[in-house]
């Protein structure tokens, strides 16, 4: 009794422990929670790359207005220098009608003494008066009328004198280009800067790009060559074409080093490389400027610490 007892505390107890094992050996299924934290994952992943896609477009259009604003500031700065440039003209003006008036009085006074002295030799010769006195007196008026022709030569010169002045603007005055502002250049000089600036003005820069090339082609001596050597960068830079705008701003920074605005042309120059990927070269034109141009604006310093992240210089 006592086996038969045993066996079937045996039996039973195999019965039981047998779904045991069984559910343990069963797959485990991933819940729904699981599920959802890894579609989340996906979707994070995915705003995360069109948010790096979006401030790479902030950031193209935050150079874009970079460069707009420093063309505004370059055509605020040429109308201060038209308007300083006036008003010293009209204190030249001035000046020259002052003299004007000063020789006229001048010349009033000496015709008046002619006159009085004219009289005075006719009433001489009106009261009977000799021939011989009448001839001195004859002798002396020529003298007089000479003297009067003679007074006349200062009236021509101080006349002369505002003509020297505005020969800066007559087509046919001699003397070099280098010693005249671009506003008062004869000859086409003048209107191809005035259009390059007005191109730049509205953001035309193919436009521009061909008024500065003309200018320069044409007079390339002239103060303003460095001006439009680096606008004519800028201009490309604009367009895309970061291959010549890099050519463009190396030339202006050897041609004009001493320029003010050469550091920035430097620091464009990185940015232009750093765009068709010579990161090399973009990071070397970095590495010079502050040795090159240690006065440089906080601008320009931070402008260039910008350009040195993006090409990953120190890294």
């Amino acid at each position: 009794m006592v086996r038969l007892a045993t066996i079937a505390c045996l039996a039973a107890f195999c019965v039981c422990v047998s779904p045991v094992a069984d559910a343990q050996k069963a797959p485990i299924q991933q819940g729904v929670t699981s599920g959802d934290l890894a579609q989340q994952l996906a979707d994070t992943r995915r705003q995360s790359a069109q948010l790096n896609l979006e401030v790479d477009r902030l950031q193209s259009e935050v150079a874009e207005l970079n460069g707009k604003v420093e063309t505004l500031e370059f055509l605020l700065s040429q109308s201060r220098d038209e308007m300083n440039r006036m008003q010293e003209d009209d204190s030249r003006i001035g000046s020259a009608i002052e003299a004007l008036d000063t020789e006229n009085e001048r010349l009033t006074t000496r015709v008046q003494q002619l006159e009085d002295k004219l009289e005075s030799a006719l009433a001489m010769m009106s009261s009977g008066e000799g021939e011989l006195e009448g001839e001195t007196t004859g002798r002396e008026s020529e003298t007089q009328t000479a003297d009067a022709g003679g007074a006349s030569e200062p009236r021509v010169v101080t006349q002369s004198t505002p003509g020297a002045g505005d020969g800066n603007v007559n087509p046919n005055q001699p003397g070099s280009l280098g010693t005249l502002r671009a506003s008062d250049l004869p000859g086409e000089a003048g209107p191809l800067f005035a259009e390059a600036n007005s191109k730049l003005l509205k953001f035309e820069y193919e436009e521009a790009e061909q008024a500065f090339r003309a200018f320069l082609q044409e007079f390339g001596d002239d103060p303003q060559a460095a001006e439009a050597q680096y606008w004519l960068a800028e201009t490309l830079y604009q367009q895309e074409a970061y291959a010549e705008a890099g050519k463009a701003y190396t030339q202006m920074i050897r041609q004009y080093p001493d320029n003010r605005r050469a550091p920035d042309a430097l620091w464009k120059m990185a940015r232009s490389m750093r765009r068709i990927g010579d990161t090399d070269k973009a990071c070397n034109a970095l590495n010079i400027l502050p040795k090159q141009y240690p006065d440089m604006s906080s601008y320009t310093k931070k402008m260039a610490d910008l350009e040195r992240a993006k090409a990953d210089c120190d890294g």
